[in-house]
């Protein structure tokens, strides 16, 4: 379904490939700088790159952004500006190129509005709320975009740190409406620094450092020498049988080389 081939970003992300057959929720870690926005943003075909992405039967790096607008729904970590407009008039900006009639738009962007607790955000201005709710507003917009009831089509969600600024009711309402995409058939990748809610939520994971894709695979990849090898830190693992988590407990003594992620990119290009 999901086929990654020599994807790579020029002094950002060396050449790096996966594959994944069937939807899943996907943790994207590495320490920062480690290129998981850079790989998001390729993926999104927002940052030139070279190699290849099929997405089902779709290359995405050939098509025109409204053609990808149709498979593929991107949030980027920062926004480059805020947007002085109401919230609702945010939110209908992911409905914006996907040509579907506004009665239909309206029906999901309120089931959406009532998951994320938007209600008594939508009259007012976007640029005067406080980060958490910004956030909020905008991955709403952003599923919007993907939603199999608004747009059949959809297949590809790529969140960059959306859990940011989000409290713990809000990030479990957030988690909980992806994994219901992927079981609707959504592909969902997220980076995230909170290795507990990837343990507890992801389906797999990819770890990025220094540019390089290090490990892959289930969420079990996810573990105290993964963590001491690519965070240099020591971690305690805890179990009450059903639920894990990890605790950091001390800086590993493994400091690294010392070598840039740009000069290790480089190398492989």
């Amino acid at each position: 379904m999901f086929n990654i081939r020599d994807l790579s970003v020029r002094g950002r992300l060396a050449p790096l490939s996966w594959h994944c057959s069937q939807p899943g929720l996907i943790a994207l870690i590495g320490p920062n700088g480690s290129g998981k926005s850079s790989l998001l943003l390729a993926l999104a075909n927002l940052l030139p790159a070279a190699g290849q992405v099929q997405l089902g039967q779709c290359s995405l790096l050939d098509l025109d952004m409204r053609s990808a607008a149709r498979v593929r729904a991107m949030l980027p970590q920062r926004q480059s500006s805020l947007l002085t407009i109401s919230c609702l008039d945010v939110l209908q900006l992911g409905a914006s190129m996907l040509d579907v009639p506004s009665a239909q738009v309206q029906a999901v962007l309120g089931q959406l509005v009532t998951r994320l607790e938007l209600g008594h955000l939508l009259a007012r201005d976007f640029s005067q709320l406080s980060g958490g709710e910004q956030q909020r507003v905008l991955l709403a917009k952003t599923l919007l975009q993907i939603w199999p009831d608004l747009n059949p089509h959809g297949q590809l969600l790529l969140l960059d740190e959306p859990l940011a600024g989000l409290d713990w009711h809000h990030q479990l309402q957030l988690l909980t409406l992806l994994q219901e995409l992927v079981a609707r058939g959504v592909m969902v990748l997220f980076s995230v620094h909170d290795f507990n809610l990837a343990l507890s939520h992801a389906d797999g994971l990819l770890c990025l450092h220094e540019g390089k894709l290090v490990a892959q695979g289930g969420i079990e990849v996810l573990d105290e020498v993964l963590l001491a090898r690519v965070f240099q830190i020591r971690t305690l693992r805890l179990s009450d049988g059903q639920h894990q988590c990890l605790v950091p407990i001390a800086l590993s003594s493994d400091t690294g080389s010392g070598e840039s992620a740009g000069d290790r990119v480089d190398e492989r290009e």
